[in-house]
């Protein structure tokens, strides 16, 4: 299920799109608004959607200005921009198509093309998600079937690490060409996940000395390249890959060594907390699993000697968020997934980049943790919103809509918390009411019925003799 927010400072345009959103029976979630394009930009970094709606003209920063902001921060962002406009002017479309907006609807919004509209969109990122799912597949098949055919693995390694070098190297293919340009040419290249920065070059049978290492390293532009490597008779092939790894992770403690012999590097056994970890996450308090969280980096950083762990603890955070998602029924991200592959740290430049990227993790599914604790609380919350609000004429819909959930969901966990359906409990509200003001006041049935949220008093007077068993005349007669 998609994910979508709405940018709007009007309400009334707030609530016609997530009218036609439900009018539309696509399945999507509505997981938040925003009045001005400040709330605009933070909702996008809290929930991330699929799609966006977003006014061309909110107050603090436009809709087009939001969508460049955003554009040019995340430049991997998938999110699928809708602009909402009053204005059928070329230069607006023309700005729109340079921030890369996906769609353009005019105002008054009609539905059959807003349904068009929600239907395209959907089916890029249907596409988008099916490319994704073949990549990440294949990445992860060239180093299982390495470690399958070789396990057992003689001769160089060459793990190049250097930002951008993967402009130059698009798949496993041009990694092969390239590592052709080293000395005796046969060699295999290998990429993994999505990085942008890795190529791992492999030798087989070549035994290169510190000289031809270092000929690769010129090859590579030297300074902006870390180069690890490894030369060895029957090396188990997945101890390699974690000993490059390893010994690439170096530069996070002392980033001017760029040419480095890989190393076996022993896993350190002390504890570092991970079950401390575990329970903080579910504390939904914020700072319980940030202070946590900042013992075990503290831990880790303090020695070079801990660089051992650094992979697993990192791969163990994941693994822990992962965990998280599956036992609330949570979907897990895709970003969460991609970062299970071998080699997920390259994209980290230093220390502050590791600690940002679990910071992120975890923080995203403590909040939903915490969002999923007051969804629970759900049919409470509902309950006050009927006891202040029982004299509006309000559906399971609209009250639906006031807590950004399907109403179907809300049934379900209100009769569960309560043992009573909405309806029935909106009825009683208004019962309640009637046989106070029956009581107290000298109104009659029908200014009784209105007041309540009742505009037919005979159907109010059905409802209340169903209850109590007698008329509301009757029932006052009986109280005086």
């Amino acid at each position: 299920m998609y994910k979508v927010c709405i940018a709007d400072d009007e309400e009334f345009v707030l609530e016609s799109v997530r009218w036609r959103i439900q009018q539309s029976v696509i399945e999507l979630e509505i997981a938040g608004v925003a009045r001005n394009g400040i709330e605009a930009y933070e909702l996008y970094e809290k929930v991330c959607p699929d799609i966006y709606f977003v006014d061309i003209n909110m107050p603090l920063c436009s809709g087009l200005d939001f969508v460049e902001r955003v554009r040019n921060l995340d430049k991997n962002s998938i999110t699928k921009f809708i602009i909402i406009s009053g204005y059928d002017d070329f230069k607006y479309m023309k700005k729109a198509i340079h921030a890369k907006v996906s769609n353009y609807i005019l105002k008054p919004i009609q539905q059959q093309e807003f349904t068009d509209t929600l239907k395209e969109v959907c089916a890029s990122l249907d596409e988008i998600k099916r490319k994704q799912y073949e990549e990440y597949g294949r990445q992860w098949e060239y180093f299982r079937d390495f470690a399958q055919r070789k396990p057992v693995f003689s001769g160089t390694a060459v793990l190049l690490y250097e930002e951008g070098i993967l402009g130059k190297i698009q798949k496993t293919e041009d990694a092969e060409r390239f590592a052709g340009t080293f000395p005796h040419k046969i060699w295999t290249g290998i990429r993994f996940h999505e990085s942008d920065n890795l190529a791992l070059m492999l030798g087989e049978d070549i035994w290169l000395n510190e000289r031809e290492i270092c000929d690769v390293w010129e090859k590579c532009g030297q300074r902006g390249c870390y180069l690890v490597y490894k030369t060895g008779k029957n090396m188990d092939a997945v101890g390699l890959m974690w000993e490059l790894e390893s010994t690439l992770n170096v530069r996070f403690w002392n980033g001017s060594l760029h040419l480095l012999a890989a190393q076996s590097v022993e896993k350190q056994p002390e504890e570092i907390g991970l079950e401390d970890l575990d329970r903080a996450i579910e504390d939904l308090r914020e700072e319980k699993w940030q202070g946590q969280l900042n013992l075990i980096f503290d831990k880790i950083f303090e020695s070079k000697k801990n660089r051992g762990i650094l992979c697993d603890f990192y791969h163990s955070v994941l693994i822990l968020a992962a965990d998280k998602y599956r036992q609330h029924n949570f979907d897990i991200p895709e970003n969460l997934k991609r970062e299970l592959y071998p080699y997920a740290l390259d994209n980290c430049a230093d220390q502050g980049e590791i600690r940002n990227k679990i910071n992120e993790y975890i923080k995203l599914i403590h909040g939903k943790i915490v969002q999923d604790a007051g969804r629970n609380d759900l049919a409470d919350q509902a309950a006050a919103y009927l006891e202040v609000h029982y004299t509006e004429d309000i559906s399971l819909s609209e009250l639906a809509n006031e807590f950004f959930v399907a109403p179907g969901y809300l049934a379900k966990k209100f009769k569960e918390k309560l043992d009573i359906t909405v309806m029935q409990y909106l009825e009683n509200c208004r019962m309640k009411s009637a046989e106070r003001l029956l009581v107290s006041t000298d109104m009659n049935v029908t200014e009784i019925a209105r007041s309540i949220g009742y505009n037919d008093a005979n159907y109010f007077t059905r409802v209340f003799k169903k209850k109590y068993g007698m008329s509301p005349r009757d029932f006052r007669n009986g109280k005086r």
